[in-house]
């Protein structure tokens, strides 16, 4: 017997194939200029200035030295623990955190490449994770000057940060697309992700270890943050990310680029409307 499916059934598949094959073409052919732009992105924030970028790495690096002497005190924490952990951290949270912030509006602030390149909404998500990768690679200076003053945290799981960062960039990227899409319908997203990720703060282990949570651990294990934040920090601080933060990122990603791609593929073409 043959089965007749619906009108619409087999055509809206196709049609969905197609958006993300544009989107992913004009994405991938162009990563060199992406990189282009978010580098340049970066030069204009810091137009006229003698240090440029490196202001954010003598910021982040006055931020752990206080902190650092000042907690160490307090609290009665070994310097020679508690400041490898803070610089790492924060380090770590300023690019996520900056990531998730500026991805609500991401679309709206790049709408002059929407009018005059024919461009897709993934290759400005690119942009934006390029130069927040871009602030963070001058941000790891001040990880590389603790590091030297407190070597004993030095070892070879520092090679794991590298499918570390890929694997935490690759979940922001598709977080970037799907809040970016959100951002562009809803603008009220941009502020109240600002105001969410204060609090987030204070309850995502960068100050502090999971393990001083103590009975209250499970804050950190349920925290998607606080995942990514371990798969970096802990290659960084000597020892190898738990079996448990690969595989939670790893599914982030399936379950996270599974959203972003379905909310591209149908909301692409309402895209250039939403920011104008």
């Amino acid at each position: 017997m043959q089965h007749v499916h619906p009108p619409g059934m087999s055509i809206v598949p196709r049609e969905i194939q197609r958006a993300l094959v544009d989107e992913m073409g004009m994405t991938f052919n162009r990563l060199d200029l992406a990189l282009h732009l978010a580098w340049t992105d970066t030069r204009t924030r810091y137009r006229r200035s003698v240090l440029g970028p490196f202001w954010l790495v003598i910021g982040t690096l006055i931020g752990v030295g206080g902190l650092g002497l000042v907690w160490s005190v307090v609290f009665q924490v070994d310097r020679e623990t508690l400041i490898p952990m803070m610089a790492t951290g924060l380090v770590i949270w300023t690019l996520l955190s900056a990531s998730i912030t500026e991805a609500a509006s991401v679309f709206y602030t790049q709408r002059e490449l929407f009018r005059n390149l024919p461009t897709s909404s993934l290759f400005v998500s690119v942009v934006l994770l390029f130069r927040q990768l871009i602030n963070f690679a001058h941000n790891l200076v001040v990880v590389v000057i603790v590091l030297l003053i407190y070597p004993r945290h030095l070892s070879l799981n520092a090679l794991l940060v590298i499918p570390a960062l890929a694997l935490v960039a690759l979940n922001l990227l598709w977080l970037i697309q799907f809040i970016g899409y959100v951002g562009a319908r809803y603008r009220d997203l941009a502020p109240l992700l600002v105001a969410i990720m204060q609090p987030l703060f204070f309850v995502t282990p960068v100050l502090f270890q999971p393990q001083q949570l103590g009975s209250f651990r499970f804050i950190a294990e349920i925290n998607p943050l606080a995942q990514w934040l371990t798969l970096i920090r802990d290659p960084l601080t000597g020892s190898a990310p738990p079996a448990m933060s690969w595989i939670a990122s790893g599914c982030m990603a399936l379950v996270g680029w599974s959203l972003a791609l379905l909310i591209t593929a149908v909301k692409r073409k309402r895209l250039v409307y939403w920011v104008h």
